[in-house]
């Protein structure tokens, strides 16, 4: 199964860089292929991780698909977590990871493993995965400067 990840050091507090990951209702506004996304069945456990789910429409190349993922999302630890439920995939699994630095901001990194079912989904996906992994991140970063400013130092992939 295709793995892919990327990491950048930005400015911003881990509760900062964890609120912008965790705010998949807000994908579209900035992930320019994600179309819709539909967020329910949100619930706060006691140990305060969120759970939901959320339904997206992706459109690349001419190609529109369908997909539901189930989110963890856990402040504590830092991680947002998204699992297939249905749709083009055979295994979905992302995972954003915040990791606090000592001396103020902190580590974004995003692991994506995936494998598609159908097979001209998934060469086309293998032609482009650097390209598609790299614009997630930049559109991360971007929309957590609109969102916080430029911060005291600007962001440093790792």
């Amino acid at each position: 199964m295709p793995r892919f990840s990327k990491s950048a050091r930005v400015p911003y507090t881990p509760a900062q860089a964890f609120d912008l990951v965790s705010d998949i209702a807000r994908y579209p506004d900035f992930i320019k292929w994600i179309t819709a996304m539909r967020v329910s069945d949100v619930r706060l456990d006691e140990s305060g991780i969120t759970h939901s789910r959320g339904d997206a429409v992706v459109g690349f190349k001419g190609f529109v698909e369908r997909f539901s993922t189930g989110v963890v999302a856990d402040p504590a630890v830092g991680t947002v977590v998204a699992s297939l439920i249905k749709g083009p995939f055979r295994a979905l699994r992302a995972q954003w990871t915040i990791t606090p630095l000592e001396r103020g901001g902190a580590d974004i990194a995003l692991e994506i493993n995936y494998e598609f079912r159908n097979v001209l989904i998934a060469m086309l996906a293998a032609a482009n995965h650097d390209t598609a992994v790299n614009r997630i991140m930049s559109a991360f970063l971007t929309e957590a400067q609109k969102r916080y400013g430029s911060g005291p130092s600007a962001s440093v992939p790792v």
